[in-house]
């Protein structure tokens, strides 16, 4: 109902879809669902030595989004030989006051790089709080990534970035249309 009364152009709504990727490497959106194009759903996606993934189911409803990829492996980032999940998730609602939250999940995952002596295998949590940081020399992985920008709320499972690239894993999107004051540092 609010959206309706919004300007054309500014109608905000919510959405969700399971990877994409800027720098020298750009993927657009893979599997974006709105209230309108729900579930959207992709098999396998695969990017040689960067990206592959076994499936991706994103919904969106008026007042949540949910997405989901399964078997993520990440290659290609120096520092990180590969960043593995079997399931990473992310979820948005608008609740009664009008304020979004969210959350993500990230089943059996963990960094590892066999190729790099001394380098411990780090595992990652399972429902990690908000803006979980993970320094690798020139790169950030942040898991639970949520940011406000613009009045909504984006929630992404796993966010990796340096040298000039950056991943989007399981993402999704809700107004709020109270201003909750969270960061917006991580852009």
């Amino acid at each position: 109902m609010a959206a309706a009364a919004a300007p054309a152009g500014a109608a905000v709504t919510t959405g969700a879809y399971g990877l994409s990727a800027y720098g020298f490497i750009h993927i657009s959106p893979v599997a974006f669902a709105t209230p309108f194009t729900t579930p959207e759903v992709a098999g396998p996606f695969v990017y040689p030595g960067f990206v592959t993934t076994g499936g991706i189911l994103d919904r969106a409803k008026p007042l949540q989004a949910y997405s989901q990829v399964g078997s993520v492996k990440v290659y290609g980032f120096s520092q990180v030989e590969q960043l593995n999940s079997s399931l990473v998730s992310s979820t948005c609602r608008i609740g009664f006051s009008g304020t979004a939250f969210g959350d993500a999940t990230i089943q059996a995952g963990s960094i590892v790089a066999p190729d790099v002596p001394g380098f411990p295998s780090i595992p990652l949590i399972r429902n990690p709080a908000p803006n979980t940081v993970i320094h690798l020399g020139p790169l950030t992985v942040v898991l639970n990534r949520q940011l406000v920008v613009a009045k909504t709320l984006t929630v992404t499972g796993i966010y990796i970035s340096g040298l000039g690239q950056n991943l989007s894993i399981a993402v999704t999107r809700c107004p709020t249309f109270v201003d909750d004051g969270a960061p917006a540092s991580n852009r």
